[in-house]
């Protein structure tokens, strides 16, 4: 290659061929790079639950006719308390038959109230 002449300035060809080429140039960079460092973009799904509460009122169970031991256990597993009226001369005993129960089954009264029975 010969150097160029000594009054030789590029025209507006010359211009516009070198400044397409560091166009490109810097594309093809930009690129490469991107494909070096660009981290992959992770995908998340999240799983969304809808749920609904429900609350469900206690009901009293009906024990009329189970013997006291019975009807106490029974209270007792769903979180009541036994009070006893009547019974033998030696007060009520877990063999005497619940005769009645305040208040009556299926009335809804929250767990840890008392349930009164009358044995005989």
């Amino acid at each position: 290659m010969s150097p160029a002449p000594p009054n030789w300035s590029p025209g507006w060809l010359t211009l516009g061929i070198a400044g397409a080429a560091g166009f490109l140039l810097g594309v093809v960079v930009l690129v490469i790079a991107r494909g070096v460092v660009h981290d992959e973009v992770k995908v998340q799904t999240r799983t969304v639950v809808r749920t609904r509460t429900v609350i469900e009122q206690p009901k009293v169970p009906d024990v009329v006719g189970m013997t006291l031991g019975e009807a106490s256990a029974t209270l007792a597993a769903r979180g009541y308390r036994v009070d006893t009226r009547g019974g033998g001369f030696f007060g009520p005993s877990d063999s005497d038959t619940v005769q009645s129960q305040t208040p009556e089954a299926g009335a809804v009264v929250a767990g840890g109230a008392t349930i009164t029975l009358d044995v005989g």
